[in-house]
């Protein structure tokens, strides 16, 4: 499945019209556009649908991993810092490196499941960092229907 496809499947970011701007590998980047439905009271991306762009991206980013295929994916907590409001759209970037990617198919192997923390950025257009998020993610391996 794509991350155009994944991304379908999720009617709470559909609704939110997230968009897909780069998906290779494990680095994906989504957009969120500043729109009457995705801010707060005083016209900024509201907190909640940031929180909503960058954990979609870092999902995003593990499930478009091939090795990763198959795998059930949950978030499991998250942490955000917020740096500046986003009085524009706002693009979150989560890269998953080799590293993490061998050190979650061991303990798969080993365990069937794993936790990984993924770190994410989320930047306006200008290139302004509006907030760090680190999400704690789920992979498990499926049970059998």
């Amino acid at each position: 499945m794509t991350p155009s496809e994944l991304l379908a499947t999720v009617p709470f970011a559909h609704r939110a019209d997230l968009e897909i701007v780069h998906a290779e590998g494990g680095h994906v980047v989504v957009r969120i556009p500043n729109e009457a439905k995705n801010q707060n009271h005083v016209g900024t991306v509201h907190a909640a649908a940031l929180v909503l762009v960058g954990e979609t991206a870092g999902g995003l980013a593990l499930l478009n991993e091939p090795r990763f295929a198959g795998l059930l994916l949950l978030a499991k907590g998250l942490q955000i810092r917020y740096r500046k409001p986003s009085t524009g759209a706002c693009s979150a970037s989560a890269r998953l490196g080799e590293e993490a990617v061998l050190a979650a198919l061991a303990a798969l192997a080993e365990h069937g499941k794993v936790d990984v923390p993924l770190a994410i950025e989320l930047r306006n257009d200008g290139g302004d960092l509006l907030c760090e998020m680190t999400v704690d993610y789920h992979l498990r391996v499926r049970a059998p229907a």
